[in-house]
C-alpha cells in the first residue's frame, strides 16, 4: 500500500508538472514508500497501545465484580504502568527518525506552498501549481495521522481511563479495594502516557497548531517542531521577501528606461 500511494502520487506530478520527466519520478518511489512505511508504523504501535488501554477500560468493571477485585485491579495496574512505559520508550526509541521525519514534512510543505503561490503570482493557474498543492496536502496528511493517532492512544490510556476509575463506587467496594482504585489513580498521575519524543516535543493534536520554530530546533533550545500557525508565517516572510525582489526589479527597469530615454532625448 505505500508504493501504491508513492506511485501515485508521483505519477500524479509527471501528468501535473509539464517539465518533469517521466524517469525524474524513479528517484522518488521510495523515499515516499519509506514515509508511508513510517507512518504506517507509528499508525500499527499506537492504535495498538490504545486499543489495550481501551480493553482494559472496558473490562474493569468485570474486574471489580470478580471474587477477588483487590488483586485483579492491582494485576490491571501493574499491566498499565507497563504500557504506559512501553509508550513513553516508544516516543524515546524513535526520536531522532521522527523528528527528523516531522522536521521534513514540515519543510517540504513550506517550500511546496511557496512555490505554488510564486508560480501563480507568476504565470496565473496552471495545472503545475495542482501538483505542488498535492504534495503539500500529501505531508500535511502524514502529519496528522501521526498527532492524531498519538493522541487518541495518550487519551484512552489517560483521561478516559481516569474517567472510568473516577465513577467506581467506592461505596461498594472493600477497603483494600478502595486502596488499589487511590493507587490505581496516583500511578496515572505519576506515569502520564505522554507519546514524548525525547524531550524535543510531545506527539499530540496540539503539535498541529502550537507555536515554535525551526531555529529553536537548530539551537536545542525548545521544541523540533513547526506547525501550522509558524508555517503560515514563515511563508508571508517568504512572499514578502519575494515581493521585495519584484518591486526592486521594476524600479530597476524604470531607470534603465528613464535612463535610456534621456540618452535618446540628448543625441536627438
Amino acid at each position: 500500500m505505500s508504493w501504491v500511494v508513492g506511485i501515485a502520487v508521483m505519477l500524479a506530478q509527471y501528468y501535473l508538472q509539464t517539465d518533469m520527466l517521466l524517469w525524474h519520478t524513479f528517484g522518488y518511489y521510495h523515499i515516499l514508500a519509506m514515509l508511508n512505511c513510517l507512518c504506517s508504523l507509528w499508525f500499527v504501535n499506537c492504535t495498538a497501545k490504545g486499543r489495550v488501554a481501551g480493553w482494559m477500560a472496558k473490562n474493569l468493571h468485570n474486574a471489580l465484580q470478580s471474587s477477588n477485585p483487590s488483586s485483579v485491579l492491582g494485576a490491571y495496574r501493574d499491566l498499565w504502568v507497563d504500557l504506559s512505559h512501553m509508550m513513553q520508550q516508544l516516543g524515546k526509541a524513535y526520536s531522532g527518525m521522527y523528528s527528523m521525519y516531522c522536521l521534513l514534512i514540515l519543510l517540504t510543505t513550506i517550500v511546496a506552498s511557496y512555490g505554488s503561490i510564486t508560480e501563480i503570482m507568476d504565470q496565473g493557474l496552471s495545472f503545475k501549481e495542482g501538483g505542488l498543492f498535492i504534495i503539500a496536502f500529501y505531508c500535511m496528511t502524514l502529519l496528522y495521522i501521526i498527532c492524531n493517532e498519538a493522541h487518541h492512544a495518550s487519551q484512552k490510556m489517560g483521561p478516559e481511563f481516569r474517567e472510568k476509575l473516577l465513577n467506581v463506587n467506592l461505596g461498594a467496594v472493600d477497603q483494600r479495594t478502595r486502596q488499589e482504585v487511590h493507587m490505581f489513580l496516583t500511578a496515572i498521575d505519576k506515569n502520564p502516557p505522554v507519546m514524548n519524543l525525547n524531550g524535543y516535543a510531545n506527539v499530540n493534536r496540539k503539535l498541529i497548531s502550537s507555536v515554535s520554530g525551526i531555529s529553536s530546533f537548530f539551537r536545542g533550545i525548545k521544541s523540533l517542531f513547526q506547525t501550522v500557525t509558524s508555517m503560515v508565517t514563515y511563508l508571508v516572510m517568504l512572499m514578502q521577501f519575494r515581493l521585495s525582489l519584484m518591486r526592486n526589479a521594476m524600479l530597476a527597469a524604470r531607470r534603465a528606461n528613464a535612463s535610456l530615454s534621456a540618452g535618446n532625448s540628448t543625441l536627438s
